[in-house]
């Protein structure tokens, strides 16, 4: 990942003034704009978390880290780097540019908490968590068309009519949910649709919280007739632990009954499933299979791929899936989800 002049990314955000003292996040971007900030914060955050996990002593504390607490925990792991840290972040804050190339191979410590500085640095000069909030908001406003649940709802009208015309009594679980206004929410066709997202905007009617640390239903009327779960699981650091999300999620769904839904709405960036050498098509049916999941409805956009799967219940909890190489050539990306026999479900 090399730098990048600091022309070209100051004007990422145009709402934002070059004084990083006074930087204030964008009420709105472009939908260019905005894509680009959601690429650029997905990259960071993934070369972040694999940084954290080599110097981080437990792995769950890794995924939590804020630059504040980061540069605590430096501080009392490895104080001879934190000055290197904090020097690098405030360059790449100022400039807007990472400083060195970064390589998540590296097992040197000090050179792992440089390039934490840079990339904590460039996530605050893009706007932080709030512009990529901001940004990520603006891709599902159904006013710029980019309301994945509009796909999920016209699914439902067209599969699933007999069901949702009835008493109306299905509920659903949106997780990594954006807005509150969308069509899912607007739909009419749940009674009640619970909204989650790791670092909400909306608190009144979004809630803040971790999936995976959501607490187990203790009985089926905690548990959910739909999940939708829209561009997360590509989010989620690690292949097992996208296999970990998707094990969990069968744990939230009410058990397959007739004239009722059991159902998961999944969607990815294509690249995932067409461009990885790690992971396609094949992969995910086989997955999901593994898991009780019988593919319903599929549908392939320029840069999208969304599912619609029903579930049956029955969960191989004996299938693992490894991270093999499928598919060669320098310009594939190495996304991946891999499942273990013995993955513990929380």
């Amino acid at each position: 990942m090399v730098g990048r002049s600091s022309r070209s990314k100051s004007t990422l955000l145009s709402h934002r003034p070059k004084s990083i003292t006074t930087a204030k996040r964008p009420r709105s971007l472009k939908p260019q704009k905005a894509r680009k900030l959601i690429r650029r914060y997905h990259v960071l955050q993934k070369q972040r978390a694999t940084l954290l996990r080599k110097i981080t002593k437990a792995q769950s504390e890794s995924l939590e880290l804020d630059s504040t607490e980061l540069a605590k925990y430096l501080k009392r792991e490895y104080p001879q780097h934190a000055k290197s840290y904090s020097t690098h972040k405030e360059i790449a804050q100022k400039s807007g540019n990472l400083t060195t190339l970064v390589n998540i191979e590296s097992s040197d410590i000090h050179k792992i908490c440089t390039q934490l500085g840079d990339i904590d640095g460039e996530i605050e000069s893009l706007g932080g968590i709030e512009a990529y909030q901001v940004a990520s908001t603006q891709g599902q406003d159904s006013l710029r068309g980019g309301d994945s649940s509009k796909k999920l709802v016209e699914w439902l009208k067209a599969n699933y009519s007999p069901i949702i015309s009835g008493a109306n009594t299905l509920n659903a679980l949106e997780i990594g949910c954006l807005s509150a206004n969308n069509a899912i929410s607007t739909s009419k066709i749940f009674s009640e649709v619970i909204k989650i997202d790791l670092n909400t905007q909306n608190q009144s009617k979004i809630l803040q919280q971790d999936f995976m640390l959501r607490p187990l239903p203790r009985n089926d009327s905690e548990r959910f007739n739909l999940i939708s779960c829209s561009l997360v699981i590509n989010f989620v650091p690690s292949p097992s632990q996208r296999g970990d999300m998707l094990r969990r999620i069968t744990r939230f769904l009410k058990p397959p009954s007739n004239g009722s839904m059991s159902t998961v709405f999944m969607v990815l960036p294509l690249p995932c499933v067409t461009n990885s050498r790690y992971f396609d098509h094949s992969s995910m049916d086989e997955i999901m299979n593994s898991l009780g999941f019988t593919k319903t409805c599929y549908y392939e956009a320029k840069k999208i791929a969304y599912w619609l799967y029903d579930w049956n219940g029955n969960v191989n909890h004996d299938f693992t899936f490894q991270k093999k190489e499928k598919h060669t050539g320098p310009k594939r990306n190495n996304f991946c989800i891999t499942l273990d026999r013995h993955t513990r479900l929380q």
